[in-house]
């Protein structure tokens, strides 16, 4: 049986897993949206939680289940809102509702009546037999560690202006990051800002 419990992405440089962000960040949680099964695999292993073997085994189980699929997007989807509910209030109030946060620990703890303990490079890790909700359990799990053992006052959002609301760990030494990516929003602010310098000093000049 092949180990899914640990990502191979690491967004905190110490270790540890919070790719859980990376998926909250690729749903609208302000509208309703028709996902597929096939999306919440590409996400999460997008994000360095499955294995490609994985996730195409349980594509493979997705197509001669799809009602049970269809039923596991709407509570993916649903948890993934519970968890940009708890990481934005905590980044921006520095709490959050027990609601959304009990939402988490109920599929967490799905998670580990459903897993095993087995060795891993790391000692001991989590491991699951592939299921149409691994993919939740695993998100789910990676929300924990953050909530229970991470950096939470380096959570952020996103500071753009556009609207971007994406959540973030902010790994740099001084914690002074702001935007979820330089390339994207940091740029973006950026220009603006030089834009508006130019304008008022035509302004000034007049």
């Amino acid at each position: 049986m092949e180990s899914t419990a640990a990502p191979a992405r690491a967004t905190t440089g110490e270790g540890r897993e919070w790719f859980c962000l990376d998926v909250v960040n690729l749903v609208d949680t302000r509208e309703e949206a028709a996902y597929t099964y096939a999306q919440v695999l590409d996400w999460v292993r997008d994000a360095g939680g499955l294995s490609p073997a994985v996730a195409a085994e349980l594509a493979s189980a997705a197509a001669g289940a799809p009602e049970d699929a269809a039923d596991e997007v709407r509570r993916m989807v649903e948890l993934l809102r519970a968890e940009f509910t708890v990481f934005h209030g905590l980044a921006t109030a520095g709490r959050t509702d027990d609601a959304p946060l009990a939402a988490i620990q109920a599929v967490h703890a799905e998670a580990l009546a459903h897993g095993r303990l087995q060795h891993s490079e790391r000692g001991f890790d989590w491991t699951w037999e592939p299921d149409l909700r691994l993919p939740r359990w695993l998100v789910a799990r990676s929300a924990i560690e953050l909530v229970t053992g991470g950096p939470l006052g380096r959570v952020k959002v996103c500071a753009s202006e556009d609207g971007c609301n994406y959540l973030f760990v902010d790994t740099s030494k001084n914690n002074s990051r702001r935007w979820c990516s330089m390339a994207d929003c940091g740029n973006t602010a950026k220009a603006r800002r030089l834009t508006e310098k130019r304008r008022a000093s035509r302004v000034a000049d007049r």
